[in-house]
């Protein structure tokens, strides 16, 4: 009763600064995942997010292996991030919607630390006027392709973590405001 009676005393704006104030302590902070010396895979990694988050890790002394379907893509990034952090890169050119490339390239790279799901396909227009066929592709690269990486990886990441007494980290990066049919597959 003492405590209804007292927040009833408090004027609105006052009620409204504690309610900012509220937000601003609990709002998700980003998490630094330490990189360095550490394996980072990173999918969509010849170009945007992809390309920048390799770009960094790079240089934050990562060993940085990108994966994504065009090798001349693949080169090009690869040499932009040498020529940027004068750290070179492992690049492996797959399809992940093919399961067996993608198992083939996890393998290939190594003991993974860090897997980064950046891969992605989207089009930009109306869901009534979205094609199947364009759904169907997105749905296999986005989340057929984030399945496929996560199962070759996860085993020896697994493995890797207990035997190093080091977590292994995997991310999904989705940016999804407006994106109709793109935000219900990732």
């Amino acid at each position: 009763m003492a405590a209804t009676l007292l927040l009833l005393s408090v004027p609105f704006f006052s009620l409204s600064a504690i309610a900012v104030a509220l937000a601003f302590l609990v709002r998700p902070r980003p998490v630094r995942i330490p990189v360095k010396g550490r394996h980072v895979f990173i999918t969509g990694g010849s170009s945007g997010i992809g390309l920048a988050l390799a770009r960094r890790a790079a240089a934050e002394g990562a060993r940085v292996s990108i994966l994504a379907r065009s090798a001349t893509r693949l080169n090009e990034a690869r040499e932009a991030i040498r020529l940027a952090t004068g750290v070179d890169v492992a690049v492996f050119s797959a399809d992940v919607r093919d399961a067996e490339a993608v198992a083939r390239a996890v393998e290939a790279a190594g003991p993974i630390d860090l897997l980064v799901c950046n891969q992605g396909v989207f089009t930009p227009q109306e869901l009534e006027h979205q094609d199947l066929q364009e759904v169907r592709f997105m749905v296999d690269v986005n989340l057929m392709g984030t399945f496929h990486l996560i199962k070759a990886a996860l085993p020896a990441m697994k493995q890797r973590a207990r035997a190093t007494k080091l977590p292994a980290s995997i991310s999904i990066m989705s940016s999804q405001a407006g994106q109709g049919d793109y935000v219900f597959d990732k």
